[in-house]
């Protein structure tokens, strides 16, 4: 496995607890089964109508929140996490909310256990490109999974929120925006982070040379963050693309 997705992976096991108590607190995750407006926007729910009986994966699952929601819809859903303690966490609450759902630990770069064209849809989205050391890997997986003439969703972070220091009134640079990373950090474990700040281009870009057709951007959301201190409200939160995936020739 890749040295850094590996370091990610380790941290995002020891803090599962940690994030399975915020999700508590947020208190969507046993309620968007039956509500999926509460974790899924307007644009997304329209491009997902008819998902009743498909299938679909979603990489880097994390919280779940979305896998409860689309299977509450009626698809056949596939949860791919890096960390195997969320996907316990996940599991568990899926047992509890009745909902049938595949689980799979796996790098979003390296789907190997996933054939060709095995999926009607393919969703990611939250915070997972941020982990992810080549986007161009983790796109064209994604869009390999896929059937042809299907659709590709990605809901991401959006990228203009990273580049400012976390702990200030005031708006102060601290990454420049070409600048990709990596970026180390400690985790309050004490266990070494990465990041990596892909550009809003790099992320229509690679959707498109990895073989879709893009169909949508939008950029929606501007609340702040409970996570950080600085006052990013107004600012784009999301970045959401949809793509088709290219018939093959």
């Amino acid at each position: 496995m890749n040295a850094i997705h590996e370091a990610n992976r380790k941290q995002w096991n020891v803090g599962a607890e940690r994030w399975k108590e915020r999700t508590d607190k947020r208190g969507f995750w046993n309620k968007c089964h039956k509500e999926p407006s509460l974790v899924l926007t307007d644009s997304e729910l329209e491009y997902l109508k008819g998902i009743q009986g498909k299938t679909v994966c979603v990489l880097g699952s994390g919280d779940n929140e979305v896998v409860f929601a689309l299977a509450g819809m009626g698809a056949e859903v596939t949860s791919v996490d890096i960390a195997e303690r969320q996907l316990e966490i996940a599991s568990d609450r899926a047992d509890s909310l009745g909902l049938k759902i595949s689980f799979l630990r796996a790098d979003v770069t390296h789907l190997d256990k996933i054939e060709n064209d095995s999926y009607d849809t393919v969703y990611t989205g939250g915070h997972v490109s941020v982990w992810t050391s080549d986007i161009n890997n983790y796109y064209s997986e994604a869009v390999r999974i896929l059937k042809a003439g299907s659709i590709f969703i990605i809901n991401e972070y959006h990228p203009f929120r990273r580049i400012w220091c976390e702990d200030s009134n005031e708006l102060v640079l601290k990454y420049p925006y070409f600048n990709r990373g990596p970026f180390e950090f400690r985790t309050r474990d004490e266990l070494p982070q990465f990041e990596y700040h892909w550009t809003v281009a790099d992320h229509i870009q690679t959707m498109i040379s990895t073989g879709c057709e893009l169909l949508m951007i939008e950029e929606h959301g501007e609340e702040g963050d409970d996570w950080n201190k600085t006052n990013l409200k107004q600012l784009p939160q999301n970045l959401l693309l949809v793509g088709k995936k290219n018939a093959t020739e």
